[in-house]
């Protein structure tokens, strides 16, 4: 059901997101926020990559990049 490299990737872009937050300086974040603030951006990252996908087709050895 679900794709590992896609699993992979969107819990390597939570964790340096939450933990970038937390650890920005002069920023006073309480723990919870800066997992809140990961979620979202997770989420966020995993709706673009489900309905806004890249697509390559191949067409006579050429390739033509659609970025929809």
């Amino acid at each position: 059901m679900f794709n590992k490299n896609n699993l992979v990737k969107y819990l390597i872009l939570f964790f340096i997101v939450t933990t970038s937050t937390y650890y920005i300086p002069n920023c006073n974040i309480i723990n919870k926020h800066a997992i809140y603030i990961g979620l979202i951006a997770g989420t966020t990252y995993i709706l673009l990559d489900k309905y806004m996908p890249n697509i390559i087709i191949m067409n006579n050895q050429k390739k033509v990049n659609y970025n929809i």
